[in-house]
């Protein structure tokens, strides 16, 4: 079959056909677990029955609106959003992707602050665009160069002291630009790297002493992923702004960008923005369909005991095998490193992994430069297709 796709990244030799729960299958109908859900987005399986009703009812009825027109379903799931925001009392917008959500949330932070700066993590991942690519990995890729980006280390439980010093010098320094530090909860390119909730507490003191906004991206930990509905609300803090985008299309491309309720009401918001595709009635529904799914089904409990037993796994793996060290997880967001003496780029030998294990029907994602293998199953994942991945993970190191 002819490819006619710009090739931006190197695809995978398989061509899926179709996808059933954990699973996909090829196109010569080969079955591979999917332990990261697409890119991290069917957190209730692929082809969910109940999620195909819903997406036919909403397609019989409305699926897009003009930008400035509302529709009840768009009500009703910034309903939902606000009860499940808790102490942060929401006011949301829905857009499409989580590097989409990310713009209008700095967007929005530089206008309501009247500064241009940033700050970041070094290694945090926050999308692509030219806005999200200038705290992406510090700033470094982007192109051209944005001004007033500021990078900060990631904590990793023993570098945090370090990190909050260099965050005082940088305001010590630039306070007068800075509108924001924008984080993930648990920075996942960077190397699936869980901070301690005391660091954030400290961030979330220095950015109210400093007049500075705090934006968690949590399109990876949100909507139910780590067992809470967001991230924060498991640092007992509530930030400015949260970004939540991936699971909360349940597959299909839908954002959102919560604003802390005080936020809105301290700040008159005297900035349009249009998007074709913003609160459309197509994402509202989707939103709505989830939280109701995961209400029904307990799946922010389940999700953190699946994750306790996944993690359970993962140790096992570890003490099997040297090859493989500090195993770690937040709910059903996990991952482990490669550790190899002599290894300094772990690509080729990832690579090797990749197709070990899905020559055996199982689908892994490394990050970090291929060093750090991350699991985001979707929540209804089974115990025995847990077995499975660590079972196949066990043997591919012993041959590796």
């Amino acid at each position: 079959m002819d490819n006619y796709l710009i090739p931006v990244i190197p695809f995978h030799k398989q061509i899926i056909s179709k996808g059933k729960g954990s699973y996909i299958f090829d196109e010569n109908g080969k079955k591979y677990l999917d332990l990261n859900c697409g890119q991290f987005c069917t957190i209730f399986g692929h082809s969910n029955p109940e999620l195909v009703k819903c997406v036919t009812s909403i397609s019989k009825t409305i699926s897009h609106t003009s930008s400035g027109m509302i529709s009840d379903l768009v009500l009703k799931a910034a309903s939902k959003l606000n009860e499940i925001s808790g102490e942060l009392d929401a006011r949301s917008i829905l857009l499409s992707t989580g590097a989409e959500a990310v713009e209008f949330a700095i967007r929005y932070a530089k206008h309501m602050t009247g500064k241009d700066g940033l700050v970041c993590f070094e290694k945090g991942y926050h999308g692509l665009t030219l806005g999200t690519q200038s705290i992406t990995f510090g700033g470094r890729y982007a192109a051209p160069f944005v001004n007033h980006i500021f990078s900060i280390p990631i904590p990793t439980g023993t570098d945090d002291i370090n990190g909050i010093d260099v965050l005082k010098k940088i305001i010590a320094e630039h306070k007068e630009v800075i509108a924001a530090v924008v984080v993930e909860p648990i920075v996942s390119v960077g190397g699936m790297i869980y901070p301690d909730r005391t660091y954030f507490t400290e961030l979330y003191n220095i950015c109210k002493r400093n007049g500075m906004l705090l934006i968690f991206d949590e399109s990876q930990t949100g909507f139910g992923r780590t067992g809470s509905w967001f991230c924060y609300q498991e640092f007992h803090l509530i930030p400015d702004m949260v970004v939540c985008s991936k699971g909360m299309g349940l597959g299909y491309p839908v954002s959102a960008v919560l604003f802390n309720g005080e936020l809105c009401a301290k700040n008159k918001i005297t900035m349009t923005h249009y998007s074709s595709h913003q609160n459309d009635p197509f994402a509202a529904g989707i939103i709505s369909f989830g939280i109701d799914y995961i209400q029904k089904n307990d799946l922010l409990h389940s999700n953190r005991k699946k994750g306790r037993y996944f993690l359970k796994r993962l140790i096992s793996v570890c003490e099997k095998n040297n090859l493989f060290v500090n195993p770690r997880g937040q709910g059903l967001m996990l991952g482990l490193d490669m550790c190899i003496p002599g290894v300094e780029n772990y690509r080729p030998i990832y690579r090797k992994l990749y197709d070990m294990a899905a020559e055996k029907g199982v689908l892994l994602q490394g990050t970090d430069g291929g060093r750090v293998l991350r699991f985001l199953p979707d929540y209804l994942i089974s115990y025995e297709d847990i077995d499975f991945c660590t079972e196949v993970l066990g043997g591919i190191i012993c041959s590796a």
